[in-house]
């Protein structure tokens, strides 16, 4: 498919996307909303030529789950929605990204600014407050992006939740492929570079694989007794699925 058939495409499904979270998510089930999320995120990985390849199978007991991912792209949200959808907690200037950040907040997004210690403790009654209401969540302990050659540190200020209410961790790990007579992928999303620099990066690539790895269910008390320990045992596990692929 051509580039401008491409755009054309992408733009009839970010229009979708705004119809149906707008007339549609706020009055169905969770499985159907699941479901539209899901079918409208393969769709997007289409039109930028992503394809997925999946280690693993998400858990077969009901959940919920909190997700936790290393993370190198903007894209890596719809990677794992094309999997399974799940709520995420991202930084506050999300918000403000053209459509992305207005869908993000639509479906259910919890925002974060990592400067407030406030508001990081008010995130963590909300996400025990998603998780008690059985919906999924995700969200990336690195607080950061990576260029994807490595993993940051996970950092401990949103792991308190998880060990008080008891939440069962399902650890993942990303990684994109470096397509052949390429130096480098695409999809790192990193430094100064704005959101549209990089939709237009992600649009001029070559056709690219990402491989997404699906972990073992572990109770949080199961990995750790407080937050530094807990932060060291998904690095861990997360660098291991890493590293399996």
């Amino acid at each position: 498919m051509s580039m401008p058939l491409r755009i054309l495409g992408l733009l009839g499904l970010i229009l979708r996307g705004i119809l149906t979270t707008a007339l549609v998510l706020p009055w169905c089930s969770r499985a159907r909303r699941r479901r539209l999320i899901c079918h409208w995120s393969r769709r997007l990985l289409q039109y930028l030529r992503l394809t997925i390849q999946v280690q693993g199978a998400w858990p077969d007991s009901p959940g919920p789950y909190l997700l936790t991912s290393n993370h190198i792209s903007w894209v890596d949200i719809f990677v794992i929605h094309s999997v399974h959808p799940v709520r995420f907690i991202s930084k506050s200037e999300v918000r403000h990204w053209p459509i992305f950040g207005w869908l993000a907040a639509r479906t259910g997004t919890l925002f974060l600014s990592r400067s407030s210690r406030r508001q990081t403790l008010e995130i963590g009654k909300a996400m025990t407050q998603v998780l008690q209401a059985g919906d999924d969540l995700g969200f990336f302990p690195e607080s950061t992006t990576s260029d994807g050659t490595s993993i940051l540190p996970f950092k401990t200020s949103l792991l308190q939740s998880p060990l008080d209410c008891q939440a069962t961790l399902l650890p993942i790990a990303l990684r994109y492929s470096v397509p052949p007579g390429h130096s480098e992928s695409a999809y790192p999303f990193i430094g100064d570079m704005t959101f549209m620099e990089s939709l237009v990066r992600v649009l001029k690539s070559p056709p690219s694989q990402v491989t997404l790895s699906l972990g073992t269910p572990h109770k949080a008390l199961e990995l750790g007794t407080d937050r530094r320990q807990l932060a060291l045992q998904l690095h861990l596990l997360t660098q291991q699925l890493r590293e399996s692929m």
